[in-house]
Parts: structure tokens; C-alpha cells; sequence
């Protein structure tokens, strides 16, 4: 892959400052660093690691920074505010995720457009066991990755974050590659493990607050509005657990994806049943 990136991309290369967040990321943060060698500034903020993280970074040739995580939100605006960023366009990238070539290619094609958007969506392509688990994972899911330092902030939910921006957003059609088990399935469960304590709070707090299903969402044209109408209307069904795994193995058609989907649809189960159980056993 670094060797195709580096023949790929021998000319003209886009203005894009590069950050990646990092708790003890020893494992995955050369081969993501190495994914930016086309980018002329790569930073790497870091979340106080105790194993050799910002040592490898600083190796691999990237800008360190420091800062307490207290949320992806605060923490991706921490990176705004702080980081002497040498471009206005920025990419958000986690340590288990690398560029491709198209991608790369695509986002030099937008930005010679000198684009009005506040950003752009990225999907991701997921990989378990080694195989694209396209079906499973329910590719094209988007994040918000690719933006204009002054025109974009985030926000915190659930277990992760929110664009906030007043400005128009596009969404580009090459993704990045997702290894989110590269530490393994101990440690990918200890992660959800956390992420459901607050995906539990957020499905609590929002009905306090009166958060009804957005019913218009959920026939919006845009796939990423849908995914998050169809996530609060999730949220109050019942046998939550159940209704997901059916949904991944047969609407989406994980069986399709091989053992991989199965397998992944299995750790889509226990995430949401423990989800499930805090929420009510928060309400008890």
C-alpha cells in the first residue's frame, strides 16, 4: 500500500493537513502515518499514551501534540484550536484506518475546485479477519472526516461525535480502509464495552429531554440521515438486540460477506443487548 501511495502520488499533492487521534496506538500508527506520505504535514494528537506511540510517531516523521482526552468532540476541536495546522483543509483520521490512492486522488480533484463546502463525507471500508465486510458494516456509512478548519466544529454523541457547521456538506465517493479489530476482538469488545455506558446515557437523555423519531429522516435522500433517524427509532423498539442482528444478516445481508458478516453481526448482538441492559438499569 505505501509503496502504491508513493508512486500514486510522485506529482502534485493536495493541501490537506492530516490529524490522528491516539490513545496507545503503538500497534496501528506507523502504517497510518505511512498511509499520509503524500501530505506535507501530519500531526499526530495524542491522548497521554503510556506505551510507544509518540515515540513511533515521532520515528515515522509526524507532528506530536498532547492533550487529556475527555471526548472525540472536544478532542477533534482541541485539533482546531491548537494545532498550528498549515492548510485550511484537514483530514481526521484514527490510527487503525490508512488512505487509498482513489481517495487521495479524490480529495486532490474536489479541493482544485476551491470548494464552498464546509466539509465532505467519508465513508469507511471495514475489514474483519481480513476480508470487506461491505454488507455487514453497512457500507457507505459516513463520518465527517474531510473539512475546512474555519468552517466546521464537532459536538459530542453518543460515544462518539457530531459536525456542527452552519455551511453546505458534500460527500465524496472514495473510502478509506477501516481496521477496527487490528488489536484484536478482546480489546474491540472492551472499547463497545465503554461505548455502550454512553450510548445508553444518550438514548436515556434524549427521551428526558421529549427527542422524538425524526419520521422525516427517515425517508430523507440523504443515506447518512436515514442511518440516524433509523438509529433513534432503534433506540425505542423493543428487543433491540434480536431486530439488529436480523436486520444485519438479512436486510443488509451480512450472509453474503461470508463468516466474516456472521461474525460481525454476532458482536453487533452483544454490543446492542448491553446497551440495552444499562439503559434499563439506568431507569431502574
Amino acid at each position: 500500500m505505501l509503496e502504491e501511495i508513493r508512486g500514486a502520488y510522485a506529482g502534485p499533492r493536495p493541501a490537506v493537513s492530516v490529524v490522528i487521534l491516539t490513545l496507545n496506538e503503538a500497534v496501528n500508527i506507523r502504517g497510518a502515518i505511512e498511509s499520509c506520505v503524500w501530505s506535507d504535514d501530519v500531526n499526530v494528537l495524542d491522548s497521554c499514551s503510556t506505551d510507544r506511540t509518540v515515540e513511533i510517531a515521532n520515528e515515522a516523521g509526524a507532528k506530536v501534540f498532547v492533550n487529556p482526552f475527555r471526548s472525540f468532540g472536544a478532542q477533534r476541536n482541541w485539533a482546531i484550536d491548537n494545532i498550528p495546522l498549515k492548510h485550511d483543509w484537514v483530514f481526521h483520521l484514527d490510527a487503525d484506518e490508512r488512505f487509498t490512492p482513489e481517495l487521495v486522488r479524490e480529495i486532490a480533484e474536489v479541493l482544485d475546485r476551491a470548494p464552498n463546502e464546509a466539509g465532505f463525507y467519508v465513508a469507511n471500508q471495514m475489514i474483519l479477519d481480513g476480508a470487506w465486510i461491505r454488507r455487514a458494516s453497512g457500507y457507505p456509512a459516513y463520518q465527517m472526516r474531510l473539512f475546512h478548519k474555519g468552517r466546521m466544529r464537532f459536538n459530542d454523541h453518543g460515544h462518539g461525535q457530531r459536525e456542527e457547521t452552519n455551511g453546505a456538506i458534500g460527500t465524496l465517493k472514495h473510502p478509506y480502509v477501516h481496521y477496527n479489530f487490528s488489536k484484536g476482538l478482546d480489546e474491540w469488545r472492551a472499547r463497545h464495552d465503554r461505548y455502550s455506558t454512553l450510548e445508553a446515557k444518550e438514548i436515556l437523555a434524549a427521551r428526558a429531554g421529549g427527542e422524538g423519531v425524526s419520521w422525516s429522516g427517515l425517508f430523507s435522500a440523504k443515506k447518512i440521515v436515514r442511518r440516524r433517524a433509523l438509529k433513534g427509532l432503534a433506540a425505542r423498539i423493543p428487543m433491540r438486540p434480536q431486530v439488529r442482528w436480523l436486520h444485519t444478516v438479512i436486510l443488509k445481508g451480512a450472509l453474503l460477506d461470508g463468516r466474516a458478516g456472521l461474525k460481525y453481526a454476532g458482536l453487533l448482538y452483544w454490543y446492542e443487548r448491553e446497551i440495552a441492559r444499562k439503559a434499563a438499569r439506568a431507569r431502574d
